[in-house]
């Protein structure tokens, strides 16, 4: 059996409209050692905490009300608008269509689950936005994680 890993002195923000799922997602977190786990129900007042805590982490459902997911994700990585635009951003889907996956990744989130998923598929995307961070580049108004083909290709080159 793979050890739990652990990332200690870490924030996380939390966005679900179900109490449920972000309880779950909460103690999915406080199993690997981060204690300050911030939540929201809706994209709006995912924004304010975002700007009020200042996260390490996002993860955050794609069907949000007030302020869907993907308004969130377009005001978070917009310099102008945002109060730290390259938070790593976790996106949860409960239809992984592929246009909703490639309009996510043209936004800048950084991995991509389909609910309902695991602990182990949560912290495996944990480990590589913490332990693998990839740079950002500028593409319009929004930062987005350079993809990773690119990324190894300019390591080797």
């Amino acid at each position: 059996m793979i050890a739990t890993p652990t990332f200690p002195d870490l924030s996380a923000l939390v966005v679900d409209e179900s109490l449920y799922i972000r309880r779950i997602v909460r103690d999915m977190l406080m199993r690997v050692g981060i204690k300050r786990v911030l939540e929201a129900p809706d994209g709006a007042e995912a924004l304010g905490v975002l700007a009020e805590s200042k996260p390490d982490i996002s993860i955050i459902d794609w069907d949000l009300s007030i302020l869907s997911g993907e308004e969130f994700i377009r005001l978070a990585r917009t310099p102008a608008t945002s109060p730290c635009p390259t938070i790593p951003i976790i996106l949860m889907l409960a239809q992984p269509r592929r246009n909703v996956v490639d309009r996510a990744v043209a936004l800048g989130v950084n991995e991509i689950i389909a609910k309902p998923f695991s602990p182990k598929t949560l912290w495996s995307r944990l480990d590589e936005v913490i332990n693998r961070p990839r740079p950002y580049s500028q593409v319009k108004s929004l930062l987005r994680p350079i993809p990773r083909r690119t990324s190894a290709m300019k390591a080797v080159a």
